[in-house]
Parts: structure tokens; sequence; C-alpha cells
């Protein structure tokens, strides 16, 4: 008996370590890719310890992970290194076995480096492409850590992608980076990216570039896909939330506005603390905080760069300097009123 209730406390510490099953498919174009293994991380760098890891893909590129609730980011790659792959949706919540995901491969190629005039710092410069063809007007950014979950411009965000492609970063500290390149069709340097639009993330992250030498990379890119399952949000959720309406100056609802926190009373042009999804038709939303205190909350039809004439945009106006405290848990709803800028 005693034999029997130990076993059934290990069986029941198996079965809560292991409460998520995250089920999908590596492609290499639109085609399954065999003799890949997915992992999943606790973040976005992929150079730690996994907290799972699947089988080789077979011909069909099914995976099968499990691992424990939470978020996590997906990489894969073949045993030779000729391929890898990411999630363009990383970081997803796996919770249960309902989470399909898919994973969308590239060929990797090897860094070259070469001699730089500045021996106090570095440099990088790079290709970006698509189908194995240059692609223009991409941003790529560089990152320091993955603590925003390599979203926003980061440390340093390049001029638009030349027509070969071609990008470069000049005096750079000598310290590691993430390297992720976007190109959105809206044209836009800065936002959550939607259905088409590329994105390429560097099969090398972090890259460790040295004082005194230029190090140059190929970035490929992938064209990111519908899902029947995601979240839509361009964030990981928090523990607080605000929910509210977006109205007119006629009073009516307003879809397709982003609703944004701020902690500083000054908005600028950094990545905003929290940021939802876009308003559906009946104006409501939804806004996650990771942490409770005091944010300056509005609202616009774009992200990123300053609100263009014409556009809707709208400040809180509960507060004579727009902010809100928000409180652990669920806060009252609120109100935004937005009209279009004018510049007269």
């Amino acid at each position: 008996m005693r034999y029997i209730f130990a076993l059934l406390i290990l069986l029941g510490c198996v079965s809560s370590s292991f409460s998520a099953q995250i089920k999908g498919r590596v492609v290499l174009g639109n085609e399954p890719l065999r003799g890949i293994q997915v992992r999943a991380y606790a973040d976005l760098d992929s150079s730690v310890e996994p907290l799972a890891e699947s089988a080789l893909t077979q011909a069909d590129g099914l995976f099968q992970l499990d691992l424990p609730e939470g978020f996590v980011a997906l990489y894969a790659s073949s045993a030779d290194g000729r391929y890898f792959a990411f999630c363009g949706r990383n970081p997803l919540f796996a919770q249960g076995d309902s989470l399909w995901a898919g994973l969308q491969a590239i060929e990797t190629s090897t860094a070259v480096t070469a001699a730089y005039a500045d021996d106090y710092s570095a440099a990088l410069e790079g290709v970006v492409t698509l189908g194995g063809e240059p692609l223009s007007s991409a941003y790529v950014s560089l990152y320091l850590d993955v603590a925003e979950d390599l979203k926003g411009q980061g440390y340093r965000l390049s001029a638009p992608t030349a027509e070969d492609g071609s990008f470069v970063f000049d005096g750079l500290p000598e310290t590691d980076y993430f390297l992720v390149a976007r190109k959105r069709q809206s044209a836009a340097r800065v936002g959550p990216l939607a259905e088409g639009d590329m994105l390429g993330v560097y099969a090398g992250n972090p890259i460790s570039l040295k004082a005194g030498i230029m190090t140059k990379v190929r970035l490929p890119m992938v064209v990111r896909q519908p899902s029947e399952q995601t979240t839509g949000l361009p964030d990981r959720p928090g523990s607080s939330t605000l929910r509210g309406l977006i109205l007119d100056s006629s009073g009516k609802p307003r879809g397709g506005l982003h609703v944004f926190a701020y902690t500083d009373p000054v908005i600028g042009h950094q990545r905003p603390a929290a940021l939802s999804p876009k308003t559906a038709t009946d104006g409501r939303f939804e806004l996650s905080f990771r942490e409770a205190g005091t944010y300056y909350i509005g609202a616009r039809q774009d992200y990123g760069d300053s609100p263009a004439p014409g556009e809707l945009f709208g400040l809180y106006e509960g507060r004579a300097d727009h902010g809100l405290t928000i409180n652990p848990g669920t806060n009252e709803p609120i109100e935004i009123h937005v009209m279009p800028i004018s510049l007269d």
C-alpha cells in the first residue's frame, strides 16, 4: 500500500509538471520539413537550455511538445545546422492541450568577419532576403536582451534596407546582440505585425560583436501566415486588466484603434508599457498590465511615429494629465474619446 501511495504521488508530480501540450508543423516555404527538432524556451533567447524538446519531425513536419504551463518561445533546427525555424508569434502561452503552432524554416549561413577601422567599436552589416532574393525597405533591429520579447525598435534601428537588401550598423559597443528584421505592408517602422508582413530572426542570436571587427551576415525572412489560434495581443498579458470603450466625437463606438499606456506623462517615441490589439466595431478594448501603478493612457489608429493629420487620436480625460491609477486585478472601465488629428 505504501508503494502504491508513493507511486500515485509521483504520477501526480509528473502530470502537474507537464500540464501543457503544443502541437504543430515545421515548413520550409509551403512544404513540411523532415529531420527538425523543435525546442521550447522560457524566453526568446534560444542559446540557453530549453524547457522541452520534440522528437525529430518526419515527412509530415509534425511535432509535439509536453511542457509546463506558461509563456514559451519556439525555435527549431536540423541536426546538421542547415535549417533554423521559429514561430512568428513568439512568445506563446501554453495551457492545456489546445495550442497549435506553426514554425517557418530558413536556410542558415555562416557569418564572416573583416577588419573594422575603429579599434574601440564594432560594426555589423548584412543582407536581408526573402525567398533567396534581396529584400528592400525592411527594418533591422538590434536588441541588447530579450526582456521585451524582441519587440519595439530596440537598441538600434536601421534605415530601410537598400535595393540590394543591405543594411549596416556602425560604431557599436562590443557586446552580444539579438538581430531581428521586419517589413510591414503598411511601411511603418515599428508596430505589431499583421498577416502578410515579413519577419526574420537571425539563427545565430545572440550574435557577439567585437571591437575592431566588421561582422557580415545574411538574414532571410518569412511571410507571417494566418493563424486561427492567437490571442491577438502584441504583448504578454499581465495580472491587471483595464477594459473600456472608444467613442468618436458623435458618441459612436469606433473600431480599428489601439489603446496604449505609458509610464511617463510626456508621451514620446519609446515603446508603450501596454498596448491593446485593435478594437472591433463595438469599440470595446481590453488592456493588460504586468504591474500596478500610474499610467498615461490614450488611443490611436496607428502605432509608432507621431500621429498623422486625419488619424483618430484621443487621451483619457479622467485626469488633467491623462493619468490613471491601475490597481491589481480588474479595474473600473473607462471611456476614451477620439477625433481626427488636425494641424489647424
